[in-house]
């Protein structure tokens, strides 16, 4: 477990740290018996190099010679030491090829130097990693989550240098921001591969999901779309949307216009019968209360819950955890950790991975244990999912309204229209025939305004909507849920979100 797991020594196997497989059966077959999906992650890029292929590749034991990414030196120093075939960088930092003496090879690993990539150019490979996917569907296995998927393919010239990416924000070499990175992501090839998998998928009677994380770092919009493949030969169901993630690094960020122009983005370049999603935060990035604003954690849920399309939620952003202070003794991180305790805070994701936090016990009631497995936020006390159920209105209640409130047929299949956009207001609205009209209203400034629906609107509405719900608990008359509102004067505190149900539409 140097990287959590994603450096994976029997793709086939429950480690037993987790259980054993007769748990896995249990798990899969109680999910399903509530009806629920089980979608399990695939890390196809690189193994552990304790992974029973790595180890006879090592010693050039075929077939397994050639399963690896393996490159002689490109020359030698001044002191006759080999050096690497290029200047490749590792995702974590540093050079991404290790020599290894038994070989008098190099090894690439984009990744730690534990996680060897995986050569997908040779078809015995591509067949493994079939039969992997194989084997856990046929275990009943709703789909997969493929992990780094861009990483899958390099070139085949294992002598092209990559360019420099000018980047001003990233000074220091061994950084792998450094660099651009042409020659080891988005291959074209990769896409053939994942077609393969699709196909496989898709011999099953029930549909399976394919989920696919492209990256982070501002990934052009077409080479993302490119991943859903086309009508006639579809890949991903589900390449992750991380543009909420790439558009919003601070509060100041989010605007109406910032909103409404990273919505259309995805939207406007989706091929043609394909179904967007959307990501606010995830495990490897700062949680939204942190990095966009913890007055805004609820209306941003109300946002990616009633879109079109499927919202994803990384755990606590339900009830809007932040992020926690970890100190350098207490990190786990490897991305982290190898950077030492003077820049480990620049890499490390473990502020965002705490415990998840239950209620205000020992622990926040994550562990009967003496110790979790990194600190548990100090605002466990009063931010909780026991003291959220138990007040009147709170984060994890709208939570749980909206996620009722997106069952109706309105926001699966509606269209969708946006009535005022400003620098403070963020609206929209998803209507459908023989349907209710709904109104979706964010202040996303840090001052209170009034809001006026109909003062340039692109889309007409009546004079008022009835309010059906709202982020804030502010005990004004005028905006208490039930309300008719006057939408051309609508008070709105700083960061509210209110969903209203449009009459006489």
């Amino acid at each position: 477990m140097a990287d959590f797991g994603y450096d994976i020594s029997n793709f086939t196997a429950i480690d037993p740290i987790f259980g054993t497989m007769e748990d896995f059966d249990s798990l899969l077959q109680a999910a399903h018996d509530l009806g629920l999906k089980v979608v399990m992650d695939l890390v196809p890029n690189h193994s552990s190099d304790e992974h029973e292929w790595f180890q006879k590749s090592l010693a050039k034991e075929d077939p397994y010679t050639d399963y690896y990414m393996w490159s002689n030196a490109s020359g030698f120093d001044e002191v006759g030491n080999p050096l690497p075939p290029n200047n490749w960088l590792s995702v974590f930092g540093g050079p991404a090829w290790k020599r290894m003496e038994g070989r008098q090879q190099f090894y690439l690993h984009q990744f730690l130097e534990k996680q060897p990539d995986l050569n997908f150019r040779n078809p015995a490979v591509q067949t493994e990693m079939q039969n992997v996917i194989k084997f856990w569907i046929d275990k009943g296995l709703d789909g997969m989550r493929i992990d780094a998927i861009k990483h899958l393919v390099e070139v085949e010239n294992l002598t092209t240098d990559e360019p420099l990416s000018g980047d001003p924000n990233v000074q220091d070499p061994n950084e792998y921001g450094y660099l651009a990175h042409p020659y080891t992501t988005n291959q074209p090839e990769t896409l053939n591969i994942m077609r393969q998998w699709r196909i496989l998928l898709d011999q099953y009677p029930e549909s399976k999901l394919m989920m696919a994380k492209v990256g982070y770092n501002g990934e052009e919009i077409d080479l993302v779309m490119k991943y859903y493949g086309t009508e006639e030969e579809p890949i991903a169901d589900f390449p992750f949307n991380f543009n909420f993630i790439d558009n919003f690094h601070n509060r100041s960020d989010v605007t109406g216009f910032s909103l409404k122009f990273t919505v259309t983005e995805w939207l406007d370049n989706l091929p043609a019968g394909k179904w967007p999603n959307w990501v606010l935060g995830n495990h490897d990035q700062t949680r939204i209360a942190t990095r966009m604003g913890k007055d805004l954690v609820e209306a941003l849920n109300m946002m990616t819950l009633l879109l079109p399309g499927t919202p994803v939620t990384y755990y606590g952003e339900e009830i809007g955890m932040e992020n926690t202070f970890v100190s350098f003794e207490d990190s786990k991180d490897p991305s982290g950790c190898i950077w030492g305790p003077d820049r480990y805070m620049e890499f490390s994701r473990d502020p965002q991975r705490t415990p998840m936090q239950w209620d205000n016990s020992t622990l926040a009631g994550f562990t009967d244990g003496p110790s979790s497995w990194l600190p548990v936020n100090e605002n466990y006390v009063t931010l909780n999912v026991a003291q959220q159920e138990a007040a009147d209105q709170s984060c994890i209640k709208n939570y749980k309204q909206l996620t009722a409130l997106r069952k109706a047929e309105v926001f699966f299949s509606g269209e969708l229209a946006f009535p005022v956009i400003t620098n403070e207001i963020f609206s929209y609205v998803r209507y459908l025939a023989d349907n209710p009209t709904y109104l979706v209203l964010i202040n996303a400034s840090e001052e209170q305004v009034t809001a006026n629906l109909h003062h340039d609107a692109n889309f007409v509405l009546p004079p008022t909507a009835l309010l059906v719900m709202r982020t804030s608990s502010d005990t004004r008359p005028v905006t208490v849920p039930g309300t008719v509102i006057d939408l051309s004067a609508v008070p709105m505190l700083a960061g509210e979100g209110m969903v209203m149900q449009v009459l006489n539409f």
